[in-house]
């Protein structure tokens, strides 16, 4: 649990000195209520777990979460996300999840560290793709942990012979905060890489425009150019005109004898 706990350490003195506040609103979390999130899942980590004969149960693998899931995904569809995305990003990570323990075992330190790093990056990136909002992401990736942790758990006891039931142990808090942190770096990744792409079409479109006034402007110039020409050949034409009549008004007029012949 040590790498979750430092990622919640980091978040929450982050929103402590009030660093991170504006994120989480954005989220449509404010930030009291997102550090009371953090601190209960630090708090049940350092819990101990709750025994019986062939049962075990973390506060902060599985109480928690599963608390914390059912909030953030009220919040979520209230806020406008669709549920029926989530459930599916929520399956989509508790098969997830159920594959990369199924594949790693649970019998070293280094397949559980493969598990949880696997799980909560990958989770984590379908989360955000399927789930389409942060915080439908985040619901998704702890219910999907949860659901992923129970059924990988109860096919290791049925078809492997694990003797105990461990239900939030495993490797399986370090993949949720994992996880949320990949769907949260993905979602702004993505939303860098759109405003890019707007900014580009953007200054395209200034671009195209002012090309188009100034291609305008030269067609006006172009206009007028011709049409001041066109009046000054007129003019000049008009005043060559003007000129022959009167040289024609100068001559003496002719009698019908001297247009006839003189005689």
């Amino acid at each position: 649990m040590t790498t979750g706990i430092v990622i919640l350490g980091i978040v929450a003195v982050l929103l402590f000195f009030g660093a991170a506040e504006r994120y989480f609103d954005r989220l449509g979390m404010t930030s009291w209520l997102t550090f009371l999130i953090v601190l209960a899942l630090i708090i049940g980590a350092v819990m101990p777990e709750v025994r019986a004969e062939r049962f075990v149960m973390t506060v902060g693998g599985f109480v928690v979460p599963t608390v914390v899931f059912i909030l953030i995904f009220v919040l979520s569809v209230r806020g406008g996300s669709n549920a029926l995305r989530i459930l599916v990003a929520l399956a989509a990570v508790g098969a997830i999840v159920t594959a990369f323990r199924l594949l790693t075992g649970i019998a070293t330190t280094g397949a559980l560290t493969a598990f949880f790093l696997l799980s909560g990056v990958i989770g984590g990136a379908v989360a955000m793709a399927a789930a389409g909002t942060r915080t439908g992401s985040l619901a998704a990736v702890l219910g999907g942990c949860v659901a992923g942790d129970a059924v990988s758990m109860a096919i290791l006891r049925g078809a492997y012979g694990q003797t105990v039931y461990t239900l939030g142990g495993y490797g399986i808090f370090n993949a949720m905060i994992v996880g949320c942190a990949a769907a949260l770096l993905l979602a702004e990744i993505v939303a860098a890489v759109r405003r890019g792409v707007e900014d580009r079409r953007t200054a395209a479109s200034k671009l195209t425009a002012e090309a188009a006034k100034d291609e305008g402007l030269g067609e006006s110039a172009d206009s007028g150019d011709h049409a001041r020409a066109g009046a000054e050949a007129a003019r000049d034409e008009g005043m060559g005109a003007d000129a022959e009549d009167a040289d024609l008004g100068g001559l003496p007029p002719q009698s019908d004898d001297d247009i006839i012949g003189g005689d």
